[in-house]
């Protein structure tokens, strides 16, 4: 549960820019856990209708830069229903000899990044389909050279990226990558996010809006 103070402090956050630096550690866990309880009540109610026009136009402003950029190894993710589908961008990896990689949950609570040749996937114990067993691991080579399409939360202008809260794509980040975008709703936007050390930005951030750096500045 949050108390009204923590919420009503977390939507200044998200609706004006606020100072970087937060009081304490307590303080800066519950205005995350308030930011991030409020986008995703919002991912999850959007209509389908918006849903799908969003997701067209998220995939081809991905598909200009896949094309343009013509990465040898593409890493993205499955969506849970919720977040963006890259399903047609996935695709398109596939058909143009590009090495797609998917992350895959270990039994020993990590995820690890392996590398498909296709889109039929099994069902994980999280209800999402997820690369089988056999999948194999991404070279670090081809990962640090790669496209990174990395889900999240919620963002800002800084491209500081807020995740579910598991540090899942932190850790993976803080490896080395090579290029990462941020794939999220424009409902997902925030002035400014809490963040701490150990919180990895993105380069750019695609929306159905556009393509964001850091500075905020949109090619359309």
């Amino acid at each position: 549960m949050y108390d009204e103070q923590t919420v009503d402090h977390a939507e200044q956050i998200c609706g004006a820019p606020q100072p970087a630096a937060v009081a304490d550690a307590a303080t800066l866990h519950d205005l995350k856990r308030a930011v991030r309880r409020e986008k995703i009540a919002l991912r999850r109610a959007m209509p389908p209708e918006l849903r799908s026009a969003a997701d067209a136009a998220i995939n081809d402003r991905l598909l200009d830069i896949v094309r343009t950029e013509k990465p040898s190894g593409l890493v993205a993710y499955v969506s849970d229903g919720t977040e963006p589908d890259l399903a047609p961008v996935m695709q398109y990896a596939l058909q143009a000899g590009i090495t797609l990689c998917l992350p895959r949950f270990e039994q020993s609570g990590a995820y690890s990044i392996v590398t498909v040749r296709s889109l039929d996937f099994p069902v994980s114990h999280w209800g999402i389909p997820e690369p089988s067993a056999d999948a194999p691991a991404a070279l670090p080579e081809l990962l640090a050279e790669a496209l990174w399409l990395v889900p999240g939360v919620a963002f800002d202008p800084a491209c500081r990226r807020l995740g579910r809260g598991k540090g899942v794509y932190d850790r993976l980040l803080a490896r080395g990558t090579g290029k990462t975008i941020g794939i999220f709703y424009e409902l997902q936007r925030c002035a400014e996010l809490p963040c701490e050390p150990t919180d990895q930005p993105v380069g750019r951030v695609v929306t159905e809006s556009g393509v964001f750096g850091c500075t905020n500045n949109v090619r359309s």
